[in-house]
C-alpha cells in the first residue's frame, strides 16, 4: 500500500512535511522529534481518509522499517476491545500514557483465571504503584483471599554485576501511601516495606496460589523465588514480569538457576514475562 502512495503527489508531499518536521524540531530532544515526526504521520493518515485498517497497515509498516527485527503482533484481538479491562489499566498508565505493558496486565488477568480452585493467598515482590496488586487485589476479594505486597518503596536496589546497565539505584520508585490510595477500594491486603527479603519470614507459614515477581535485578529475584517457590500449592503460578527482556540479565539468571534442578520449566512468554506453574 505505501510503495503505492510513494507514486502520488500527496505521499511526495507528506515525505517533505515529515523531513521539515524533523528538521524543524532538531534543536529540541528526541521525545519532541519524534512526537512531531509522529503527528505528521497522522495528518496524512487523516488527510487520506485512512479506516482502522490502513492505519494498521501504515503503523506496520513503518514500524518494520524502524524495528526489523520486532515481531508486531496483529489488530483485531478481541482483548484490544474489553473496555473493562482498558478502563482499568487507563487508571495505572502515567501521564506519558505508558502503554508498554498492556499485554502483561492482561496475562496476569488471565492467569488468575485458572487459581479459583487452587488455595493459599497471593503475593508480589515489588509493587510500584499498584497496577498489578490492584488485579491480585481484585481476585483477593472475590474469592476470599489475602493478598501480600513486598516492596522497597525507595525503587529499585543498587544494582550488581549480572544486572547490566539499564537500572539505576532507586528507579521506579512509588510510595506506600500512593498503593495504598490505589487500591483504597480493597481490605484484602498487606503492605511489607523493607528491601526484599527481609520481612519474608512475616509470611513464612502461609501457602501461596499466586506470586507475581517485578523486581527487575538479580538477587531479589532469587530471594522471592527461592521463599516462595517451596511454598506455593500444586496449580499454583508464578509470573516473573521481567524474565525475558535484554534489560533484566540478572532477574532472568536468577530464576534459571533457581529453578534448575527443579521439575518445573520456567516457561518463556510472548509478553516478556516468565512463568511457573507449580505441579505437585
Amino acid at each position: 500500500m505505501l510503495k503505492r502512495l510513494a507514486k502520488t503527489a500527496i505521499a511526495a508531499a507528506a515525505h517533505r512535511r515529515v523531513k521539515q518536521s524533523g528538521s524543524a524540531f532538531r534543536e529540541f530532544g528526541d521525545l519532541q522529534t519524534i512526537s512531531a515526526l509522529a503527528a505528521e504521520v497522522v495528518k496524512v493518515a487523516d488527510e487520506r481518509g485512512f479506516d482502522d485498517v490502513k492505519r494498521f497497515d501504515l503503523f506496520y509498516e513503518i514500524g518494520r522499517k524502524l524495528q526489523p527485527e520486532f515481531s508486531i503482533n496483529d489488530r483485531g484481538r478481541y482483548f484490544l476491545k474489553d473496555g473493562e479491562f482498558r478502563r482499568y489499566f487507563e487508571r495505572f498508565i502515567g501521564e506519558r500514557g505508558n502503554w508498554k505493558n498492556f499485554e502483561r496486565r492482561w496475562t496476569v488477568d488471565q492467569m488468575l483465571r485458572l487459581l479459583p480452585d487452587v488455595p493459599g493467598d497471593l503475593a508480589e515482590c515489588g509493587v510500584f504503584e499498584g497496577a498489578a496488586s490492584y488485579q491480585l487485589c481484585r481476585f483477593a476479594e472475590k474469592y476470599g483471599r489475602t493478598v501480600h505486597l513486598f516492596d522497597s518503596f525507595q525503587g529499585i536496589s543498587a544494582p550488581k554485576e549480572n544486572d547490566g546497565t539499564h537500572w539505576t539505584e532507586g528507579g521506579l520508585s512509588a510510595s506506600e501511601s500512593t498503593v495504598h490510595a490505589n487500591l483504597k477500594e480493597f481490605a484484602c491486603f498487606k503492605t511489607y516495606p523493607g528491601w526484599i527479603p527481609e520481612r519474608f519470614a512475616e509470611v513464612s507459614d502461609r501457602r501461596f496460589a499466586f506470586v507475581h515477581i517485578d523486581v527487575d535485578v538479580e538477587q531479589p529475584t532469587y530471594d522471592s523465588i527461592a521463599f516462595f517457590y517451596p511454598r506455593m500449592n500444586s496449580g499454583a503460578i508464578i509470573i516473573l514480569d521481567d524474565h525475558g527482556y535484554d534489560t533484566c540479565p540478572g532477574a532472568r539468571k536468577a530464576a534459571l538457576e533457581y529453578m534448575a534442578d527443579k521439575r518445573e520449566p520456567v516457561l518463556d512468554l510472548a509478553t516478556g514475562q516468565g512463568m511457573i506453574i507449580r505441579s505437585h
